[in-house]
């Protein structure tokens, strides 16, 4: 027996020997003027590290400048005359980085440093399919995340340890998260469904209240700053398959497409996915029913699985999403992977099958950066936004299978109360 444990412990050393070998490779690479491996695997790859961090305003006084010309918010140190996206917020929160030296290395390598903290952690605690999470945590996707410095990671760590924890951090963590970038707060309302709405939790949430609102206010100059229009970039959602479909009309079909039709082409995806979920539903739903079942054995990463579920399927539904976007589903697949043995009476073949439709978000971009020889082709991002559509549809279908019962508790209660009135 000890025999067999040492046996199973020098697999693990040495599997994570060769990953950290692969990720120094990587950190060389992505500090290197010549990027060798990045410039093969991502859609684009900027001169200078951290790119979306460079667009973050760096003092106080250059914003009051900004905002008395009346001009675009752009940084001095963005190189490409993008405009400031982010709220205010990280302005000040830049200028204080600043006191300690440059605010877009300082933040970008903390960045960087504690996601590769979390994977390693993550394959320590890998007993099987070490190498499918190796490639899932340093997916193309991720690795455009880590190259552009996009502060969607650090949102993705106050969104989990908000999760993870309880009382007076988790609101104040999730009150940050939405501070700092908006679309948090579409998952605030599902914490209800975990009980995670109490006293010390709306205390902690309260204290960022201010800093919400200040956001809040905000939110039509970051809207305004977006790119409306499809590139080759790696992008999905609703919003982003509408934006291809134009594209694709004119580029094929010679097609011109105003795009004043953008909101009827989101309305038309949108029930196409409602369309397709139901079918999806009718069919697989004892399969459906049965990883549910499994998942809930854990209730910490039943919770972790829904409530990230929910966050990737809302973005989903409201945004045209980078793919680095697509961490947010990152807990949900790693615990259905964790959870594959465990799903009885679910055929083998049907178990193959969700793997795919769970892990595509990831593993696909290295096949899809295989079969194309530009990885910077439109064409091959059109296919990752249709891939993505179908792995929602798969988590959409669990998340509704979840949150029905309990709704329709909840339902039957105020009804007999009103009838009992």
């Amino acid at each position: 027996m000890i025999k067999l444990k040492n046996k199973i412990s020098k697999k693990k050393i040495i599997n994570l020997v060769i990953t950290s070998t692969l990720i120094t490779f990587f950190l060389i690479d992505l500090f290197s003027e010549n990027h060798f491996i990045l410039d093969n695997i991502l859609p684009t790859v900027f001169e200078k590290i951290f790119a979306d961090l460079r667009t973050i305003i760096q003092s106080i006084d250059e914003l009051k400048k900004i905002d008395t010309l009346g001009v675009d918010k752009i940084s001095s140190s963005e190189l490409w005359g993008r405009p400031m996206n982010y709220p205010n917020i990280w302005v000040y929160f830049f200028s204080f980085l600043k006191v300690f030296g440059n605010p877009v290395f300082i933040f970008g390598i903390f960045q960087i440093s504690i996601y590769i903290l979390f994977s390693k952690f993550i394959l320590l605690k890998t007993k099987d399919f070490f190498y499918v999470n190796f490639f899932i945590l340093f997916s193309p996707t991720l690795l455009l995340m880590m190259e552009r410095g996009n502060n969607d990671t650090i949102i993705f760590f106050l969104l989990l340890f908000s999760i993870l924890l309880k009382n007076y951090l988790s609101g104040f963590l999730l009150g940050l998260a939405i501070c700092l970038k908006i679309f948090p707060i579409f998952v605030l309302p599902f914490y209800f469904f975990f009980r995670k709405f109490n006293k010390k939790f709306f205390i902690g949430l309260s204290v960022m209240l201010p800093f919400i609102f200040w956001t809040l206010f905000q939110i039509m100059t970051a809207l305004e700053n977006t790119a409306v229009e499809a590139s080759y970039s790696a992008s999905f959602g609703i919003y982003s398959l509408s934006m291809f479909f134009i594209a694709f009309a004119k580029e094929i079909f010679f097609i011109e497409i105003d795009n004043n039709y953008l909101i009827y082409l989101n309305i038309l995806f949108f029930f196409i996915f409602m369309f397709f979920s139901l079918v999806f539903n009718y069919f697989f739903k004892k399969d459906i029913l049965n990883i549910l079942k499994a998942i809930k054995k854990n209730k910490k990463y039943l919770m972790i699985f829904i409530l990230f579920s929910t966050q990737s399927v809302l973005i989903f539904f409201t945004f045209s999403s980078y793919a680095y976007r697509i961490i947010f589903l990152l807990p949900a697949v790693l615990i259905f992977i964790n959870n594959l043995k465990n799903f009885d009476n679910i055929s083998y073949i049907k178990k193959i099958f969700y793997f795919i439709l769970s892990t595509s978000p990831f593993l696909s971009p290295w096949l899809l950066i295989s079969f194309f020889e530009d990885v910077k082709n439109f064409h091959i991002w059109v296919l990752y936004s249709s891939i993505i559509f179908s792995s929602m549809i798969f988590y959409f279908a669990i998340i509704i299978n979840f949150y029905y019962d309990p709704i329709s508790k909840l339902y039957f209660k105020i009804y007999l109360k009103i009838k009992h009135i």
